[in-house]
């Protein structure tokens, strides 16, 4: 397990048993802000005090939960983020990763010890962390299988339904259980009216998978220096 600096200056881990990055090598940092922040509509919700539900499908180096952690913050709006990881990193691996200017010290500080102290299950699978001086940010990282979440009771409707799924699992290559057209139904289905799914991959068979599921499916310009292309599917506003 390799720290890289990523074009951007921010880092990311390389992982030798997926053969992959956590995070994007054209810069992981700007990966996170445009294509799941900015792309998933939770940076307008958070900065229009909007109350926002997200749930993430790879919690990785909690790149993703900082920044939109971070906005929750500075904007004074609840954020409950839910998080699957299957194989978490070391915190000391999490810690060294966030070592920078680029990232909230203060955050990564309270991140890396609320992960710490809560490494000894108590709560099943599921890992609740506070954050900000109210606790207006909570994080629920659920150490199992994403799989599982329907089991787990983390894809529900109506009230519990996400306002964003950030699916930032490995490839489809890689992780292809987490790319099927059912999981992809399911993940589909736990979205709110008017709520998106953002990803990194625009493959044919993901865009299906998910128009089939009745998602508003849509090929963007990807991050600044990264891949040309990202994906963002949303659930209509009103739907029949």
């Amino acid at each position: 397990m390799r720290i890289i600096v990523t074009a951007d200056g921010s880092r990311t881990v390389s992982s030798p048993t997926y053969g992959e990055t956590y995070g994007s090598t054209h810069g992981a940092l700007s990966e996170a802000l445009h294509v799941y922040l900015q792309g998933s509509g939770v940076a307008h919700r958070l900065a229009t005090h909007q109350p926002t539900r997200v749930l993430e499908i790879g919690f990785g180096t909690g790149l993703n939960f900082l920044v939109t952690a971070e906005a929750a913050v500075r904007a004074g709006t609840a954020l409950h983020y839910t998080s699957f990881e299957r194989e978490p990193l070391p915190t000391d691996i999490i810690a060294a990763v966030h070592h920078g200017p680029e990232s909230s010290a203060e955050l990564v500080a309270a991140l890396v010890e609320g992960l710490a102290a809560s490494s000894t299950p108590t709560d099943g699978p599921r890992r609740r962390l506070l954050f900000g001086g109210s606790g207006a940010v909570v994080l629920d990282l659920v150490l199992s299988d994403a799989r599982e979440a329907e089991q787990l009771g983390y894809l529900g409707r109506g009230e519990a339904a996400y306002h964003a799924i950030y699916l930032d699992a490995f490839s489809p290559k890689t992780n292809p259980e987490l790319w099927t057209d059912d999981y992809l139904r399911a993940l589909a289905a736990a979205i709110a009216p008017g709520g998106s799914l953002a990803t990194f991959t625009v493959s044919g068979t993901v865009r299906r998978a998910l128009a089939g599921a009745g998602l508003t499916v849509s090929k963007r310009q990807g991050p600044p220096g990264g891949k040309r292309e990202m994906l963002v599917a949303t659930r209509p506003a009103t739907e029949p």
